[in-house]
């Protein structure tokens, strides 16, 4: 019974930010953007938010100062995205190598920022947010409260507010929602930024709970992809895309697991790492044969096109 509760708390807590992330390209995507650079803001998040824990807080915040490092993380988040909307909307490019571009170069400036100001490739924290205990061995980490919080409010914006309804007419007919008096550059800027924030968010609660900081490793690589494969798989609705979350963080659970608990078995360590992306790939090949992606996506808004 505590391995199977062990199981279930560590598949939370990759849950919620795969999750988190997965709202955040949830955004992005219904108004016409194709946001694979999600990694990249996950990273970067991750970067500032340990930044902050340890040049601030000596590496020994406080909840209060965590909130503050998740605050900051999530605003850098939002800020890098605002290149990415950039490039793809008024400049009109590829918004697939946009997003490559940023997701090739984060890791590689976060790591010279840690190297110039830390001497080292890591920012370690000594404290972070503490598990709360549920029923008897079974602990959660409060973030997952984020995570449940942002779906009901994701779900309620966008099927039950006028908000929501803008948002997905400008990623599935942008050019009648222009002739309606909607500024399609606006909703779509909006869309990419609450997926940078979501992402940052997402790589912020990654290092201040079971990663405890950033370090050359990086330890929060893949957690964009697999919430970019969440959202596919979830076909775009924030209800599906929370199982198809708690399926990915089932399989970084398994990958992460399962050399302690088969030890003996005859298998690389590594073969495990790439569990999760092999499994992404095969339930995006059996699932995702009919798309429910905006018929907008990744189309460059030209307004002569009417």
């Amino acid at each position: 019974m505590d391995t199977i509760l062990s199981l279930l708390d560590s598949m939370l807590q990759y849950t919620a930010p795969i999750l988190i992330a997965a709202i955040g390209g949830f955004y992005s995507e219904k108004s016409g953007v194709v946001n694979v650079a999600l990694d990249g803001f996950v990273i970067f998040g991750a970067f500032v938010a340990s930044f902050v824990a340890t040049s601030l807080y000596d590496a020994e915040p406080t909840i209060a100062n965590l909130v503050v490092c998740l605050i900051l993380a999530t605003l850098a988040g939002g800020l890098m995205s605002l290149v990415h909307a950039y490039v793809s909307i008024n400049l009109k490019a590829d918004q697939v190598i946009s997003g490559t571009a940023i997701n090739l170069i984060t890791p590689a400036v976060a790591l010279f920022l840690v190297n110039h100001f830390n001497g080292t490739y890591e920012l370690l924290l000594k404290t972070g947010f503490p598990r709360q205990e549920i029923i008897g061995k079974f602990t959660i980490y409060p973030t997952i409260i984020i995570a449940i919080i942002l779906v009901v409010v994701t779900y309620y914006v966008i099927y039950k507010r006028p908000f929501g309804l803008r948002l997905r007419s400008v990623g599935e007919n942008p050019q009648a929602a222009d002739s309606l008096g909607l500024s399609v550059y606006k909703y779509r800027y909006i869309g990419v930024f609450i997926s940078g924030c979501l992402a940052g968010l997402a790589g912020a609660i990654i290092a201040t709970t079971f990663s405890q900081g950033f370090n050359a490793s990086i330890t929060v690589y893949g957690f964009g992809f697999l919430a970019l494969a969440a959202l596919i798989f979830g076909k775009y609705n924030p209800l599906t895309i929370t199982l198809a979350s708690l399926f990915f963080g089932g399989t970084k659970v398994f990958a992460e697991k399962v050399s302690i608990l088969a030890p003996n078995l005859p298998i690389p360590v590594s073969f495990w790492n790439m569990f999760p992306f092999v499994a992404t790939i095969i339930a995006l090949i059996v699932f995702s044969k009919k798309s429910s992606a905006p018929e907008a996506l990744g189309v460059p808004y030209d307004k002569g096109l009417r």
